[in-house]
């Protein structure tokens, strides 16, 4: 009797419908991802929208600035290659088109092309203060350093002709301050011929003897090379020839003519 009793004792009771109807639910309750979404869907929601909405403005904004320097581009070299008329100067560059570059397509990377066609045109024109503002904006503003050094070189050389010793080493310098470019060797070599003029054999020389150290295969060292051989040299003076006298005779030492006698004093007799 007692073993039926604790046999009893030790087995598990039955669970009523109801009570495994409660246990299911409490076990088979809305998960962590559920959770989160129920309290947080809205923010979502605005979050999906703004990402849909910032991702088609840089698809537009993206295409508008691609149109944008195609369309720059095609306008710069519709400048360069312009067709002229017989009254025109082959070599020029369409004004009117850089301009309208400069001004409509700023953000573009033609601009900054076009600013310094442009100044090159204006100079060549002979309108120098808008020439030499147009290229100083490049140098300033221009974030391709190939252009920067193009523009400074354009300066310099001009300068140069112009006689502008002081403006033209400052372009020079600048350049050769750059380092290794395709410029360099032409920089220390105008360099040197500016400061030669100027009677500093001294500081040329080092300039000459630095372009053959740091520019060896340009073209330009045989001239450095030259330019050393002929420092402290003077030039060589012209010299007039002297008048042309009006009397050839003197000019000219002419035989002058005797008479031939025979041995007693008289004349040969003539035929």
């Amino acid at each position: 009797m007692s073993k039926v009793h604790n046999r009893a004792k030790h087995e598990p009771s039955v669970l009523t419908p109801e009570e495994m109807k409660a246990i299911g639910e409490i076990e088979l309750g809305p998960s962590r991802h559920e959770k989160f979404l129920n309290r947080h869907y809205k923010k979502l929601i605005v979050l999906t929208f703004v990402i849909m909405l910032v991702s088609t403005i840089a698809i537009v904004y993206g295409t508008y600035c691609a149109k944008q320097e195609k369309d720059a581009a095609s306008a710069l070299i519709a400048a360069v290659l312009r067709e002229t008329s017989p009254e025109q100067e082959s070599d020029g560059f369409d004004l009117a088109t850089l301009d309208h570059i400069t001004k409509d397509f700023s953000n573009t990377k033609a601009s900054a092309s076009a600013e310094l066609l442009r100044g090159i045109q204006l100079l060549a024109g002979g309108q120098e203060k808008e020439g030499k503002e147009a290229l100083h904006h490049v140098v300033d503003t221009a974030a391709d350093l190939s252009l920067r050094l193009r523009a400074q070189v354009y300066l310099a050389s001009y300068a140069m002709h112009a006689g502008q010793n002081r403006e033209a080493m400052e372009q020079w310098q600048a350049v050769s301050r750059a380092g290794q470019s395709p410029y360099l060797a032409l920089s220390l070599l105008s360099l040197g011929d500016i400061e030669n003029e100027e009677d500093k054999k001294d500081v040329a020389r080092s300039y000459y003897e630095r372009l053959m150290q740091d520019c060896p295969a340009s073209p330009i060292v045989s001239t450095a090379r030259q330019r050393l051989l002929l420092l402290g040299v003077d030039a060589p003076q012209a010299v007039h020839p002297e008048e042309q006298k009006n009397n050839v005779q003197n000019s000219i030492d002419l035989p002058q003519w005797e008479s031939v006698r025979t041995q007693n004093g008289a004349a040969p007799a003539s035929n």
